[in-house]
C-alpha cells in the first residue's frame, strides 16, 4: 500500500494519530506567527501548529498559560450549561500524555477543530461585530475569578507603551538602515503625544484598576462565532494570554474592527472611525462585563482605543526604521511593497488621530450605551485627550 504524503512530518502526526486513519492534511489559516495545519478524519478535524519559538522563547510557559486559562473557562461554561467543546479550545495530548510534541527541537501542539464556529477576517455586519464585543466581554466574565498572577508573561512588556516608546527613541538614534529621514513627520506625531501614553500603565501600577487576564490579540479572526445562530462562542489563538488590563483587549479589538479602512490601506483619507461599529461593539462588550468592570476602567474605554492605535502604529514605525526585523516581510512584499511597515504605521497613527479628533463623540456613544444597559456612571463629555 502506498504511504500517504503529508505537508508536515509523519513523526509529528504520529505523536497524536494513527497515520492510516488520516484523510488529509493541509495548511490552514493566514496567521503570520505559527505554522498551522488542519488534519482531517472521516468524522472530525484537528488543528496542529508548530509554535514559533523565535517569538515565544518559552513554549512551555505558553502552553501552561493556555491550559490554566482554558481549564478555568471550561468549568464556567459547563456550570452555565453550555457545550464546552464549542466555547473553549481543547488541547489534545500526545500519545505520551504531554501538551506538546518536541520533534527535532521544534515544538508542536494539537487542538480540537471547532467545526460549529466560524471566524471572519472582515465583516460589514454590525450584528456580527456586536457579538464580537460580547465574546471579548465573555472572556473577561469567565476569567474574573481567575488569579492572573498564575500566568507567565510570555512576551515581556507586550503592552507597556512607555517601554515601547523608549525602544522607538533608541531605534531612531541607531538608525540602522538610514530610514529616519523618510519618517520625520511620523516621528514628530509620536513625540508630540509622549505625555499621553502611560495612563493605563500608571493605573495598573497604582492599583487603581485591576490586573486581569488579557488575550492581547482580539482581532476579529480570533473571535469564534456560531455558524448557525451567529452568536458569540469565544476567543481562540491564546498564545499571548498574559496579565494586563481589559482596556488593552477592548481597544485593540476596536483598532482592528472599527476602522473604515484595512490596516495597510495607503489612502489615509479612507481611515476613519466607524461610529456604528464602535457603538455595537461597545454595547456587546459592556453587556457582558457589567458587574465586573470598575469605574476607572469605564472612564478610559475611549482612551484605550486611541492608545492601541497609537502603540501599534509606533511599533510598525519602529520596525520600519529598524529594517523590518520584527514584522518581517515576505518575498512578495519585498518586491511589491517594500515600505509596507511604514504604510501600516501611517495608517494606524491616522486612526489614532481620528480617535483624538472624535473623542467627545465617542464618549457620547459610550454614555448612551451605559444608559441603555443600566450603568450608573456618566462620563465627562468635556474631557479630551
Amino acid at each position: 500500500m502506498t504511504r500517504k504524503k503529508f505537508p508536515l512530518p509523519n513523526v509529528v502526526l504520529s505523536e497524536y494519530f494513527k497515520l492510516e486513519n488520516i484523510i488529509d492534511v493541509y495548511p490552514y489559516g493566514n496567521g503570520h506567527i505559527n505554522h498551522t495545519y488542519l488534519v482531517e478524519f472521516p468524522t472530525c478535524k484537528y488543528i496542529i501548529q508548530k509554535i514559533n519559538d523565535d517569538v515565544f522563547a518559552n513554549p512551555f510557559a505558553v502552553m501552561n498559560n493556555i491550559e490554566l486559562v482554558t481549564s478555568h473557562i471550561r468549568k464556567n461554561v459547563i456550570y452555565n450549561g453550555q457545550d464546552a467543546r464549542t466555547c473553549v479550545l481543547t488541547t489534545i495530548l500526545t500519545k505520551y500524555g504531554q501538551t506538546m510534541a518536541i520533534v527535532n527541537d521544534e515544538y508542536w501542539r494539537c487542538t480540537r477543530f471547532i467545526e460549529e464556529g466560524i471566524t471572519y477576517d472582515y465583516t460589514d455586519n454590525p450584528e456580527i461585530f456586536e457579538e464580537a464585543g460580547r465574546a471579548v466581554g465573555l472572556f473577561q466574565r469567565h476569567l474574573d475569578s481567575f488569579q492572573a498572577r498564575l500566568l507567565v508573561d510570555t512576551i515581556k512588556n507586550f503592552h507597556n507603551t512607555p517601554y515601547r516608546y523608549n525602544t522607538f527613541l533608541d531605534t531612531i538614534k541607531i538608525d540602522r538602515v538610514d530610514r529616519v529621514k523618510e519618517c520625520l513627520k511620523e516621528i514628530e506625531f509620536v513625540n508630540e503625544r509622549k505625555n499621553k501614553i502611560d495612563i493605563i500603565s500608571k493605573l495598573l501600577h497604582d492599583r487603581k484598576i485591576p490586573r486581569r487576564v488579557t488575550h492581547n490579540d482580539t482581532k476579529l479572526n480570533n473571535i469564534m462565532i456560531d455558524k448557525i445562530t451567529n452568536k458569540a462562542l469565544g476567543l481562540i489563538d491564546l498564545d499571548t494570554v498574559m496579565k494586563g488590563s481589559l482596556l488593552y483587549d477592548y481597544g485593540d479589538a476596536l483598532r482592528c474592527g472599527a476602522s473604515t479602512a484595512e490596516e495597510d490601506d495607503v489612502n489615509l483619507d479612507n481611515v476613519k472611525v466607524n461610529m456604528e461599529f464602535f457603538k455595537v461593539f461597545t454595547r456587546g462588550y459592556l453587556s457582558e462585563v457589567k458587574g465586573i468592570i470598575v469605574d476607572e476602567e469605564i472612564k478610559k474605554l475611549v482612551y484605550s482605543f486611541f492608545l492601541m492605535c497609537f502603540e501599534v502604529g509606533m511599533r510598525f514605525l519602529t520596525d520600519y526604521i529598524d529594517g523590518d526585523r520584527y514584522f518581517k516581510l515576505t518575498h512578495e512584499q519585498k518586491q511589491k511593497r517594500p515600505n509596507i511597515n511604514l504604510e501600516r504605521a501611517r495608517n494606524q497613527l491616522k486612526l489614532a488621530y481620528e480617535v483624538e479628533n472624535n473623542y467627545q463623540q465617542l464618549t457620547n456613544i459610550v454614555n448612551e450605551v451605559l444608559g441603555q444597559l443600566g450603568y450608573r456612571i456618566v462620563l465627562d463629555i468635556e474631557e479630551s485627550l
